[in-house]
């Protein structure tokens, strides 16, 4: 090539790039030409024209290229990876290294004073688009980053669990539901919005992985994914190779970009080796990924790692040292799906975390508008200050905030004909409450006839006789896949044994960002499982 002039012909997103030797070829392309010996690709703003430099890459150099802002001034610094290396762009906005043999895509970590770019077919918002897929014979990727007029201290995740779609029909009601409920979210917050799918985007349905990237891209917010088991291609038994279906629609499966003070990490936890066999686990190869990923991250970052499979403090592979990696940074969260329940852990070993475990999108497989744990379909959404949570909380789809809990009398039982369910030992002078996001730090009270009367007591793990009691009970379902038979018990119930049998009772629950909740209504039939409130 005789010159690097590119031609922007889509804003924020990935094109192709048209070389021109004058500036009256290059205004009148209005057609994307497929460079062949140098591949090329770019992220761009519309009506301007960067120009990348010239480079010589170093002997034995086969992947390179260059980074420019929406001004064509270099970007220094900015991490780029292969998918098993990092390197940093130097002062002229080049980055350079020999290429991995396994290597699929070369991408970029968005810093935080650039914008997240999305795909253009999507408009404003959509799927992140941060990567170019490597061809055979490509050498050299440009990338152009949009400056934002300063770093987004303040902005919100969206934590997105499951949405886990068999067919089209099941893709609508993700649409007209979840998406829909993000979107409105969305506009109405005064904060910049991001979006992640926590795995199991599609049920062994590669056919369904494209539309569902176009229906989570009508939320109108950037938007990332994570592998899980469910999305590996179930023909292929080889881990990396069953991946590539996923990663030709959704990206590299392992990245990262950073905004404020929180560097934002996702990668496949998933060990596959074929339909219904996986583990939760990451390779050696990932491990030494995310080292040369996080030597570009100063310490006084959080770190929100985000992955499908829980790990808790399991033996799963490389988790210990993936921890170890993560240790010293200002906070880490952890953000997985997978289970179809919610449950937040505090990790203490081998470093403290905490693992936010999502209750899902879809729930119990679309089957109502519960997990099988009683939680209430929806998402998370989490607030960052800087390189602090300043506040985070589980939206129930079409739900406004203050619905956080469910209240039923101890003696209620839940199903249908000759299939009833209950809440063990609880009797009819107690109240049982599901506080489905509650963890250690919330305070969770009765009061009686407007007086408080203490602390409500922590119940064991148990089935949950609501959720049981829609899908086994009324609907019929397996018990083993529903939670009646112990799978996914809910972990997250109260009690309080009434002082005045005749009292009117109303919990209060404040979490651990002072926001108080109550309740003091009972839920008595199955109703609300079948749709949503307002």
């Amino acid at each position: 090539m005789n010159t690097h002039r590119s031609i922007i012909l889509r804003s924020h997103g990935f094109v192709r790039i048209a070389t021109a030797a004058t500036a009256s070829f290059a205004t009148a392309a209005a057609v994307f030409l497929f460079l062949i010996a140098d591949a090329v690709a770019v992220h761009a703003q519309a009506n301007a024209q960067v120009r990348h430099p010239d480079i010589k890459p170093d002997a034995g150099i086969d992947l390179y290229g260059s980074i420019l802002d929406n001004a064509g001034a270099p970007v220094a610094g900015v991490v780029v990876s292969d998918g098993f290396q990092c390197v940093a762009t130097d002062a002229r906005g080049v980055y350079q290294m020999k290429r991995n043999p396994k290597a699929r895509m070369v991408y970029y970590s968005t810093p935080a004073d650039f914008a997240i770019n999305t795909m253009p077919k999507y408009g404003k918002g959509g799927a992140a688009l941060f990567y170019a897929k490597i061809t055979k014979r490509g050498k050299r990727y440009n990338f152009d980053l949009t400056r934002l007029p300063a770093p987004e201290k303040n902005f919100t995740l969206i934590c997105v669990g499951d949405p886990q779609p068999r067919d089209e029909s099941e893709i609508e009601r993700f649409k007209t539901e979840t998406v829909t409920d993000i979107f409105r979210y969305g506009k109405s917050s005064r904060l910049p919005c991001y979006a992640i799918l926590l795995g199991d985007v599609g049920f062994d349905t590669m056919h369904l992985l494209e539309p569902m990237r176009d229906v989570a891209s009508l939320a109108q917010i950037p938007c990332f994914a994570i592998i899980g088991n469910h999305d590996h291609d179930a023909g292929i038994s080889d881990d990396y190779k069953s991946g590539e279906g996923f990663e030709n629609v959704f990206g590299p499966l392992n990245y990262s970009f950073t905004r404020g003070g929180v560097h934002v990490i996702g990668m496949d936890n998933v060990l596959y080796s074929g339909k219904g066999n996986y583990k939760g686990g990451f390779t050696d190869e990932q491990v030494e990924w995310l080292r040369q990923n996080l030597s570009f991250v100063p310490k006084d970052k959080i770190i929100v790692l985000a992955y499908h499979i829980p790990l808790r403090e399991s033996a799963a592979q490389n988790r210990v040292a993936v921890h170890n990696l993560l240790k010293d940074y200002a906070g880490v969260h952890l953000m997985a799906g997978h289970t179809h329940y919610h449950e937040n852990f505090i990790v203490s070993k081998p470093a403290k975390a905490y693992e936010h475990v999502h209750a899902t999108a879809c729930g119990a497989w679309w089957r109502s508008t519960l997990n099988k744990d009683g939680t209430p379909n929806g998402f998370a959404l989490y607030t960052f200050s800087g390189n602090k949570v300043a506040d985070w909380y589980y939206k129930a789809t079409f739900y406004g905030r203050g619905y956080q809990m469910r209240m039923y009398r101890g003696d209620e039982s839940f199903g249908g004909p000759g299939n009833k369910f209950s809440y063990k030992n609880a009797t009819a002078n107690d109240i049982v409450v599901d506080v489905w996001n509650a963890d250690p730090e919330w305070k969770i009270v009765a009061c009686e006839n407007g007086v408080e009367v203490g602390p409500l007591e922590k119940l064991p793990m148990m089935v949950d006789a609501y959720a049981a009691g829609v899908h086994v009970g009324l609907q019929g379902r397996n018990p083993d896949s529903y939670g009646a038979s112990g799978n996914g018990t809910n972990k997250h119930l109260y009690k309080h044994t009434l002082k005045d049998p005749n009292a009117k009772v109303e919990i209060r629950a404040t979490d651990r960002f002072g926001n108080t909740y109550s309740v003091s209504t009972f839920t008595t039939d199955l109703t609300g499982a079948a749709q949503y409130g307002k």
